[in-house]
């Protein structure tokens, strides 16, 4: 009897040791995610921090908190991407060589999102994986009345194109025109690999595709814009957001929208090796004209 009680306190011992071992080797989380206790972190938490006056790094890159939700930026220099005063729609469209480009469009939606008061995850250049590889999403709106995925085309000249046309062409002048790949159908595939991604089912996904152009450019024939759809200049962005977002019901929860925000982590945090791979095929595909 003695030596079977020996035998199972050793037992104990050793996979208390192999335990011990193996949590001493788990990846740690990290702190500026999780209470100490292990809990998750939430926007309230992020919030308070934020007030406290804590420079919060998450996974090595900045981000900021906005009002009502979470803004992340590639860079912290990137001032034009939260709402500031001294960015103006006046300096979206004096912007003749496209200097603000996506961080414009990024500083709208967080303005708009910002008026309308309810829960927000703003993401920015997120590599979704894809049955191609991988597909770059400028863009990504979390909000409770739906995820928007944006697309920026930084383009001038004259844009016509339509939905069934796989190419939609830049008419520059009289001697120059090219072709790029059709947006709506561009977003439609960012949208597809976002739904496999984090596992939305067709009949739940709200999603909303929007095509931004520049205000450079001018838009001759392209689809009318629909409940699936938006396709704006830079400046008419604010607006047709706002009448979006006003005009449609809570749909996810907060909880909601911080899980698909921590499932999205990885897609903001990918490998150079990765990034350039994606560069190769979209230049491949054509994705965009050369930039005039």
């Amino acid at each position: 009897m003695s030596f079977s009680l020996t035998t199972l306190l050793g037992l104990i011992l050793l996979l208390a040791l192999i335990f011990f071992k193996i949590k001493s080797k788990a990846p740690r989380k990290n702190p500026k995610m999780y209470h100490g206790d292990g809990r998750r972190k939430t926007f309230r938490d992020f919030e308070h921090e934020r007030h406290q006056g804590s420079n919060l790094h998450e996974f090595g890159r900045p981000y900021e908190l906005g009002g009502f939700g979470v803004t992340q930026a590639p860079t912290r220099n990137e001032t034009f991407f939260k709402p500031d005063p001294k960015f103006n729609d006046e300096r979206i469209v004096n912007d003749p060589r496209g200097i603000f480009g996506e961080a414009a469009m990024a500083a709208l939606v967080a303005r708009v999102c910002d008026t309308d008061k309810r829960k927000y995850v703003l993401l920015r250049n997120l590599y979704v994986p894809a049955r191609t590889g991988y597909t770059e999403v400028d863009a990504l709106l979390l909000h409770q009345s739906g995820i928007y995925v944006l697309e920026s085309k930084n383009l001038s000249g004259e844009i016509s194109g339509d939905f069934e046309s796989e190419r939609w062409n830049q008419h520059l002048n009289a001697n120059t025109e090219h072709t790029f790949y059709n947006p709506v159908r561009q977003n439609i595939g960012h949208i597809l690999s976002l739904q496999r991604f984090l596992k939305i089912r067709r009949e739940q996904a709200h999603f909303i595709s929007i095509i931004v152009f520049s205000d450079r450019c001018t838009l001759r024939k392209v689809p009318k814009n629909n409940e699936f759809w938006s396709i704006v200049h830079c400046s008419e962005l604010q607006e047709a957001l706002l009448k979006r977002i006003t005009n449609r019901k809570t749909i996810y929860t907060q909880q909601h929208i911080e899980n698909l925000y921590y499932k999205l982590q990885e897609c903001t945090n990918v490998s150079e090796e990765i990034k350039a791979k994606h560069r190769e095929y979209a230049n491949k595909r054509g994705d965009l004209p050369p930039r005039s």
